[in-house]
C-alpha cells in the first residue's frame, strides 16, 4: 500500500504547484493586460469629461452674450430711444436717460452704458462706480467724442441687428491699464431708424465672473488664450494677460509642442491636454480657445487607482489557487471602499446642487418637506420658515388658477409637469421660475411627494417684455410686430390661409401734440391702443408700428372681413370722446397678403392704401 501512496502523494503535490503556479502567471498576465488597458481607459476618461465640461461652458457663455445682445435691442427697438431721435428734447433726452439707467440695474456685470449719436459724440453714459457698484449719469461736461475709437468705426459699419463684439481685454481709464485689473468685454450695435444711421449703443461688461466660471474646475488646469496663443487667463493668475503685461509668458513657452495644434484646430488633443475653439461665440477675430490640461495630482490618483485595480485583479486570481476563503475576504473591502468613494461623489454634489439649484420638496399634500439653500436665498425665507409651508407662501396673484390646475393634474396622475410661473418673494418683490416637478413613486409606484427642480429667469422676462413692447401702450412694439409679420407670411404661404393687415394712422395727430402738448397727445395713443384691445379679437395682433402709427394683423381673414373689423374700429373711435382734445377720427389702409409678397411688399400695400385715405379726405378705409 505506501508503494502504491507514495505516487499519489507526489502527484497531488506537483499538481497543486502546477496549479499555483498556473494561478501565477495567469494573476501576472491579468495584471499587465488590465494595467495597460488603464492608461487608455484614463485618457478615454479625461477626454469625455473635457468635452462635457467645455459643452457646459459654451452654454453658459452663449446663454451669457444672448442676455448682452438681448439689453442692446431693448435699447434700439424702444419707442423712447425712437421718441428722442425723432425730438431731441431735454424731456426726450431723461426719457432716454431713465431707459438707460434701468436696464443697467438688471446686470452688476454692466460697468458702462453708452449711446453715441451718428458724429461718435456721447448723448448718455451710465458709469457703474467700482467702489460701491452704484449707478451714476455722466453729466454732460464729461460727455465725450468717440468717433475715432475703434468701437465706433466697427459697429457703425454693422447692417440692422447685427452686433459687435470686442476682444477680452482689460479695462483702461486715462490711458492706463486699471488696477486692480478688470477684464472687459464689449458689445455694440447700431442704432438704424427708417434705414437712416442714427448711433451706436454699447455695453462695456465686467468679464470677470465670466472667466471664473470658465476657469474653476477641480480636475483640470484651464487657460485661455487667442489665437495667436496670448494667455488671457493662466491658473496661476501671475501669469495671465500676456498680450498686454510685460515679462508674460505664452503658450509657446509652456506648452511648445502643442501650441501649433491649439491654435490652428478648433479641437485638439494630446495625452492630458485638451483645446476647444470658442470663436464662433464671439463676433470677433480673437480666436478665443479653451484649453484643459489635467492636473498632476488628478492623473496620479486615477493611475495609482487603475494600478491597485490592477493588482487586486492580479491577486484576486491568484487566489483562486488557495481557500476559497481567502477570496471571500477580499469582498467586503473591495465593496467598501467602492462605497465610500459613490459616498464622496455624491456628497460632493449634493453640496453644489444645495449652493447653485433650486430644489424643494414636498409632501402630497404640498406640504414643503425640505429645500435647498439657493431655493431659500431667492425666496428670501429661510429654511426653518419655509418647511412646514405650502408654497402659495410665495405665489404671485398675477399666476393664473388654470397653470396651478394644470400642474396638478400632471404630477398627481403621476406625469412630469414643466412650465413657468410668477412667484413673490418674502419682500414682495416678484420674481420668475421655469420649473420641472416630479412625482416621487415608492415600490409600489404610488406617490409618496413631490420634487421641484427651479431655474430663475427673471432677468430673462424682463429682457423679453423690454424688447418686444411698446413702453407707452403697452402693445407690441415695431421688431415684434416684424417678427409676427415673417411667421404669417410663413403660415399663410404654407396653409394657403387669408390673412391681412390694418395700417391705422390718427388724423392731425401733429395739431393735438402742437395745441395741447406731447404729453396730451401720448394720453390720446394709449386710449386708442385700449380701443384697438377692446374691440380685437384673441387671435388679432396689435402693436404700434411707430408715432401716431398702428399695425394690427388679422389671421384668418380675408380683406373684406379686414375691411369691415377696420370700419368698426374707425366709428368706434370716431364716437369716442377724448378728455382735452373731443372727438378725433384715424385713416386705415388694408391689404391682404398675396402669394408670393415678402413681409415688406405687404406692408407697403397697406401704406399706398393709407395714404390714399388720406387723400381722400382722412376718417375713412381703402383696401388696396
Amino acid at each position: 500500500m505506501k508503494l502504491r501512496a507514495e505516487p499519489t502523494k507526489n502527484y497531488r503535490l506537483l499538481f497543486s504547484l502546477y496549479f499555483l503556479g498556473f494561478g501565477i502567471l495567469v494573476a501576472l498576465i491579468t495584471s499587465f493586460i488590465n494595467y495597460s488597458a488603464s492608461v487608455t481607459n484614463i485618457e478615454k476618461r479625461l477626454q469625455h469629461m473635457a468635452v462635457t465640461e467645455s459643452q457646459s461652458k459654451r452654454e453658459h457663455i452663449t446663454n451669457y452674450i444672448d442676455r448682452a445682445e438681448r439689453l442692446l435691442f431693448a435699447i434700439t427697438d424702444n419707442q423712447l430711444t425712437r421718441s428722442y431721435l425723432l425730438s431731441p428734447g431735454d424731456e426726450n433726452r431723461q426719457n432716454l436717460i431713465q431707459l438707460l439707467y434701468a436696464l443697467s440695474m438688471s446686470s452688476k456685470d454692466i460697468m458702462q452704458l453708452r449711446y453715441l449719436d451718428a458724429s461718435g459724440r456721447e448723448v448718455v453714459r451710465i458709469n457703474r462706480d467700482k467702489s460701491s457698484a452704484s449707478l451714476r449719469v455722466a453729466p454732460d461736461d464729461e460727455l465725450q467724442d468717440k468717433g475715432q475709437r475703434y468701437y465706433f468705426k466697427a459697429a457703425s459699419k454693422l447692417g440692422f441687428d447685427e452686433v459687435w463684439h470686442s476682444n477680452i481685454d482689460l479695462n483702461i481709464e486715462n490711458g492706463q491699464i486699471e488696477k486692480p485689473y478688470r477684464p472687459t468685454l464689449r458689445l455694440a450695435t447700431p442704432l438704424i431708424i427708417d434705414n437712416q444711421f442714427q448711433g451706436v449703443v454699447i455695453v462695456n461688461l465686467l468679464f470677470e465672473n465670466e472667466i471664473n466660471f470658465l476657469t474653476n474646475n477641480p480636475d483640470f488646469l484651464v487657460y485661455l488664450v487667442d489665437k495667436d496663443g496670448e494667455i488671457i487667463h493662466d491658473p496661476d493668475t501671475s501669469g495671465s494677460w500676456s498680450r498686454y503685461l510685460d515679462n508674460k509668458q505664452n503658450m509657446q513657452d509652456l506648452f511648445p509642442e502643442a501650441v501649433e495644434g491649439i491654435t490652428s484646430q478648433d479641437n485638439y488633443k494630446v495625452q492630458g491636454l485638451y483645446s476647444f475653439s470658442m470663436t464662433d461665440l464671439f463676433n470677433n477675430d480673437e480666436g478665443l480657445r479653451i484649453v484643459f490640461v489635467a492636473r498632476p495630482e488628478v492623473m496620479n490618483s486615477m493611475k495609482s487607482t487603475n494600478m491597485q485595480a490592477a493588482l487586486l485583479v492580479a491577486f484576486t486570481v491568484l487566489l483562486v489557487s488557495v481557500p476559497l476563503s481567502w477570496f471571500i475576504s477580499l469582498i467586503p473591502s473591495k465593496l467598501q471602499s467602492k462605497l465610500s468613494s459613490a459616498y464622496n461623489k455624491i456628497h460632493k454634489n449634493a453640496v453644489i446642487i444645495d449652493k447653485y439649484v433650486m430644489l424643494s420638496t414636498t409632501d402630497t399634500q404640498g406640504n414643503i418637506k425640505e429645500v435647498s439653500s439657493r431655493f431659500a436665498e431667492v425666496t428670501g425665507y429661510s429654511s426653518e420658515q419655509l418647511i412646514g409651508k405650502r408654497h402659495n407662501l410665495i405665489r404671485h396673484p398675477d399666476t393664473p388658477p388654470s397653470t396651478y390646475e394644470e400642474m396638478w393634474g400632471t404630477i398627481l396622475g403621476t406625469g412630469v409637469w414643466e412650465g413657468e410661473m410668477k412667484n413673490r418673494n418674502k419682500r414682495g418683490e416678484s420674481y420668475w421660475i421655469h420649473s420641472i416637478i416630479n412625482p416621487n413613486l415608492n415600490s409600489a409606484s404610488e406617490i409618496e411627494g413631490f420634487t421641484a427642480v427651479d431655474q430663475d429667469i427673471t432677468d430673462k422676462k424682463r429682457i423679453e417684455a423690454l424688447s418686444m413692447t411698446d413702453s407707452l401702450t403697452g402693445l407690441y412694439n415695431r421688431h415684434k410686430l416684424n417678427e409676427l409679420l415673417l411667421c404669417e407670411v410663413s403660415r399663410s404661404s404654407r396653409y394657403q390661409t387669408p390673412t391681412s393687415v390694418i395700417l391705422v394712422d390718427v388724423d392731425y395727430f401733429k395739431r393735438i401734440n402742437d395745441s395741447y402738448g406731447h404729453n396730451v397727445g401720448d394720453d390720446v395713443l394709449v386710449q386708442l391702443a385700449a380701443i384697438f384691445r377692446k374691440n380685437s379679437r384673441e387671435s388679432d395682433c396689435l402693436g404700434r408700428w411707430g408715432g401716431e402709427e398702428f399695425l394690427i394683423i388679422t389671421s384668418n381673414s380675408d380683406a373684406r372681413s379686414a375691411v369691415d373689423f377696420a370700419e368698426k374700429l374707425r366709428a368706434a373711435i370716431h364716437n369716442e370722446l377724448f378728455p382735452k382734445v373731443g372727438h378725433i377720427s384715424v385713416s386705415c389702409g388694408v391689404a391682404q397678403y398675396v402669394a408670393g409678397q415678402d413681409a415688406t411688399q405687404w406692408i407697403s400695400s397697406a401704406d399706398k392704401a393709407l395714404y390714399q385715405a388720406k387723400e381722400a379726405g382722412r376718417n375713412r378705409v381703402v383696401r388696396s
